[in-house]
């Protein structure tokens, strides 16, 4: 008994001492956690808005999460590789009473074969060979019965030799034979390309899954993740709003006009279109349109010096990126096998001054960018050839490098003194929000922490001081950009073909004239004079030109495509011109008679030539009609333009020797114009060698 005794109380005494370096145990873990340990929670996010510019756009992401009290890192796996670090804002706001200290990125490895797309391209890969090696067996089954069939038609063969010769031969059953065997023979071949067609369709297939397979290991191999570090004093929702700019986002511009001839209007629809490669996909996306162009820069261009007396032509230009559309300062220029070169300034642009008369080719060169250029550029003496190169970016081809560096957030005497700074330069920090805002990029305020720059209130949109929901078409700007809230959200895929969206449509007064220039062109062109009725600029872009007509004997108006045209940059409020297509109720004749005046011999050739345009109208009302011609003028001395006369006299003559009679027509009626003049050269000279004819 005693000894049971002995044993149980040793038992206790285990038991005492387990229980209480368990107890010790689980203080320590919990004293870890209170210091060392922050939460991790995972915010999902999705895409509710995009300013797009010229050449990239600018992103708003959100997304919410739950937060308990203490200190959390909100992370965010949702951002794209390929975005501007620098222009990341990060807004939180909700029932949550926290702070956000800090952000941060971290690199992670990620496991693509989970992907499940991957997994169903494995899938599908795999079943692709099963299909090839069913398409094998069958190629195999088809040329052995071909084998068969040729060597039954052997057999045939002999046979046929034997019937010849004991004159039992029948052509109606051979011809049956032949018909038989060349039916087989072609049924065979047939087989054979339908197999090697479904092949190759099968290896194309193959060869898409393999692209798809590789973007998916290269996408994955490391993800960049935001790491949003809170500090939670009261547990609650938290919404979180992160803002970046990304390259491979674009729009363009593109006009239909109509004119509306019985009303003399033109309808004028102001389209966009929008393209995105950002390796983002957006649905239902609330998209600006921004006028704005970031890659201009916000100082004006370097003057170049203009010296008098130098000898020679000039090439300038700019070097731009042609993913962007901004400068590439300091980029390399040279003239192709010569040794002239120069260095573009910091906006981009260069001249090279002093080159003789000829043809060159210029190239530009930048690390990091396929060198580009321009070839067969004509340079003149005195005159100054103006080209753009823009250069695509290139990957430079490396093994990765990682560099990491920190630092502690909070100096010490001890930490300062090791990178040479002076105590006087130390300042006391008593709280960890001054702390953060010794990093770059933050700013503390008002005892709030700002992280990069800005709140999501700043790329909201505001009409008159309203901010303006991204619902219906509205206008926000300034005197530097506008933006054109898309009224409807848009759905657009990465890579996907260009969306076209509407932006405005809207019928425009003006004034139309008809212009002929006979001497090129026996058609009549409507010329409109318009006013941009928009409180957005048109923007340069490609016009198509529609005409709409009532017929002669009523019915519905008929509408014609004219053709093409562009529209240049027009503010709001400013006139612009624009063609219309050709007036088929007009037409206009040219004659030039050419009568020569020198005697046989004489060191002079004196020519008169007499010029006559006549206009008439087939229109039911009146029509203004404006009239372009010209008569030569000379910069040669021993060239001569005498005895002008111009018949009746034109409303325009310019030093140029340009003219122009803005007539009016009534209708039915038919209207002369024209001119005589003289003009006198050396004999020795042609006509065609002076450019007279």
């Amino acid at each position: 008994m005693s000894s049971i005794a002995l044993t149980s109380n040793r038992a206790a005494a285990v038991r005492a001492v387990v229980v209480t370096t368990m107890f010790i145990l689980a203080v320590f873990a919990i004293g870890a956690r209170a210091e060392d340990d922050v939460l991790d929670i995972d915010l999902e996010t999705e895409i509710v808005s995009a300013i797009v510019y010229g050449h990239q756009a600018q992103i708003v992401r959100h997304g919410s999460v739950d937060l308990s009290v203490g200190e959390v890192s909100v992370v965010c796996a949702d951002l794209p590789k390929t975005f501007n670090e620098s222009s990341l804002i990060v807004e939180g706001r909700g029932s949550a009473d926290a702070q956000i200290v800090g952000i941060d990125f971290e690199w992670t490895e990620v496991d693509y074969t989970d992907d499940p797309r991957y997994q169903e391209l494995l899938l599908e890969s795999r079943a692709i060979e099963d299909q090839k090696n069913d398409i094998k067996i069958q190629r195999s089954a088809v040329r052995k019965r071909a084998s068969l069939m040729s060597s039954v038609s052997d057999l045939s063969a002999a046979g046929g030799n034997s019937e010849l010769a004991s004159g039992d031969f029948s052509m109606e059953r051979w011809l049956e034979l032949a018909a038989f065997f060349e039916e087989q023979s072609l049924r065979t071949e047939r087989r054979l390309r339908e197999l090697d067609g479904r092949v190759r369709a099968l290896e194309d297939r193959q060869t898409a899954i393999g692209r798809e397979e590789r973007e998916i290991r290269t996408k994955a191999r490391r993800r960049r993740e935001l790491v949003i570090a809170c500090e939670v004093e009261e547990a609650g929702e938290l919404e979180f709003d992160v803002t970046y700019v990304i390259g491979g986002a674009s729009w363009r511009p593109e006009y239909t006009v109509r004119y509306l001839e019985a009303r003399d209007e033109v309808e004028l629809t102001y389209a966009a279109r929008i393209e995105q490669r950002t390796g983002e996909d957006w649905e239902g996306v609330d998209v600006l349109l921004s006028t704005a162009s970031p890659h201009i820069g916000a100082s004006p261009p370097s003057m170049f010096p203009h010296v008098l007396g130098a000898i020679g032509g000039t090439i300038a230009g700019r070097v731009t990126d042609a993913t962007t559309g901004a400068p590439l300062a300091f980029a390399n220029i040279t003239l192709v096998g010569l040794t002239r070169g120069v260095i573009a300034n910091r906006d981009g642009f260069f001249e090279i001054h002093g080159l003789q008369n000829g043809k060159y080719s210029v190239e530009a060169r930048m690390m990091g960018y396929d060198p580009g250029g321009r070839s067969n550029v004509r340079v003149l003496a005195g005159a100054t050839k103006r080209i753009d190169i823009a250069l695509r970016p290139v990957t430079i081809a490396g093994s990765e490098m990682l560099i990491e560096m920190s630092r502690p957030m909070i100096e010490t005497e001890d930490t300062s003194t090791r990178r040479g700074m002076d105590r006087s330069e130390m300042r006391a920090l008593s709280t960890t929000a001054e702390a953060i805002a010794t990093q770059p990029g933050v700013v503390l305020h008002d005892g709030e922490i700002h992280v990069r720059g800005g709140r999501s209130s700043e790329v909201k949109m505001y009409v008159d001081g309203i901010a303006a929901p991204h619902r219906e078409m509205s206008v926000a700007g300034s005197e530097a950009a506008t933006n054109l809230v898309i009224a409807k959200p848009v759905d657009l895929e990465s890579g996907a073909d260009a969306r076209r969206v509407l932006v405005v449509k809207r019928r425009i007064p003006g004034r139309f004239v008809r212009e002929a220039v006979p001497r090129y062109s026996d058609h009549v062109f409507v010329r409109g004079t318009l006013e941009n009725p928009l409180d957005v600029p048109i923007l340069s872009g490609p016009a198509e030109v529609y005409v709409e007509s009532e017929p002669a004997h009523g019915g519905p108006a008929v509408t014609n495509f004219v053709g093409k045209d562009a529209i240049a940059d027009v503010a709001p409020g400013e006139e612009f011109a624009m063609y219309l297509g050709a007036d088929q109720s007009l037409k206009v004749e040219h004659d030039v008679e050419r009568e020569v005046l020198s005697r046989t011999g004489s060191r002079k050739t004196k020519v008169r030539y007499t010029m006559s345009i006549v206009s008439e109208s087939f229109r039911r009302s009146p029509a203004e009609l404006w009239v372009l011609d010209r008569v030569p003028v000379s910069l040669l001395k021993d060239i001569d333009v005498k005895d002008v006369e111009v018949l009746p006299e034109a409303d325009t003559h310019d030093e140029e020797g340009v003219l122009t009679w803005k007539l009016t027509l009534d209708a039915g009626e038919s209207v002369e114009v024209g001119a005589i003049y003289t003009v006198e050269y050396p004999s020795d000279f042609t006509a065609q060698a002076i450019n007279l004819e």
